[in-house]
């Protein structure tokens, strides 16, 4: 940041706990800023496509899980495979009623980080290993930009300098209908994706992610062949709509002629049982 920024947190400035209480910066509770156990970290996100190619069994890699990411990965969290957690959802807002996610946070060895605010909360669940997320000092050293998880935990690797960083199972390409990871949040993930290559961090991005990734070059291609095989790929699918539709259309017609014929048949028993009724029943014997 040069010197004529405007600076991007006012420590005098009272913050906002929840949606109506303030507290005062003398009453912010005092931790060490976390330091790295691996030379390499890997965030770890819920799309499952490439969440389980992180380097879970890499011993010089430390893979750091996110909200209820347990129930994506249950094996990997049951086996230990994360050294550290990171919540920073309003516990009481989002989990008072789910007492699962309680318990995990409770059983997590690791550290697990929560909201300033959510501190004393999370002690008095029983998660003794919580950590309030520090994020003043990362607001005293980035740009506001932070509209999801994945963005603070990439500043935070950045501030904590491993030698590599990979983002596993993000891929911020979904949109309101599947309501996980939404696109708009995307923009802020790549930017200090930017910011970690640029401090010289080695960044992964699995194949498959969409982050960082273009169909073509702008100006170089007027194509790529991704964009190529999705056209190419879109017209197949539209043929094959077009051949089930007209399928469906005569399966339709078909139906309907075999109702017909259903119908007539129901109404020759119909008949069938008139006639055997009226015509065909012996009159009783006369006794008298």
């Amino acid at each position: 940041m040069s010197d004529g920024d405007q600076p991007l947190h006012d420590d005098d400035a009272p913050v906002t706990v929840g949606n109506d209480v303030e507290f005062e910066p003398s009453d912010v509770i005092t931790f060490e800023f976390p330091t790295l156990y691996q030379q390499s970290v890997a965030i770890v996100g819920f799309a499952s496509g490439t969440a389980h190619k992180a380097p879970f069994s890499h011993s010089g890699t430390e893979c750091w899980g996110i909200n209820q990411l347990w129930k994506i990965l249950p094996e990997q969290a049951a086996a230990g495979k994360f050294d550290r957690w990171f919540e920073l959802h309003s516990l009481f807002d989002f989990y008072h009623a789910n007492p699962n996610h309680q318990q995990f946070l409770r059983d997590f060895t690791g550290p697990v980080y929560v909201r300033e605010q959510d501190y004393a909360l999370a002690l008095e669940w029983g998660i003794d290993t919580a950590v309030p997320f520090p994020h003043r000092m990362i607001l005293d050293n980035f740009r506001p930009y932070f509209n999801n998880t994945i963005s603070w935990l990439t500043a935070l690797a950045i501030m904590m300098r491993p030698k590599k960083l990979g983002l596993y199972g993000v891929d911020m390409a979904q949109d309101h209908i599947l309501a996980a990871e939404y696109s708009e949040q995307r923009p802020s993930c790549e930017y200090f994706l930017g910011l970690a290559e640029a401090s010289g961090i080695e960044v992964t991005i699995p194949n498959g992610s969409d982050l960082l990734a273009t169909s073509h070059l702008y100006g170089y291609e007027d194509s790529g062949r991704i964009l190529e095989k999705m056209t190419s790929r879109f017209v197949e699918l539209g043929n094959n709509r077009e051949q089930l539709m007209a399928q469906a259309s005569q399966l339709k017609q078909q139906a309907a002629s075999l109702e017909g014929q259903a119908s007539a048949m129901n109404g020759a028993q119909q008949e069938v049982n008139f006639w055997r009724k009226n015509w065909m029943t012996l009159p009783p014997e006369d006794t008298t």
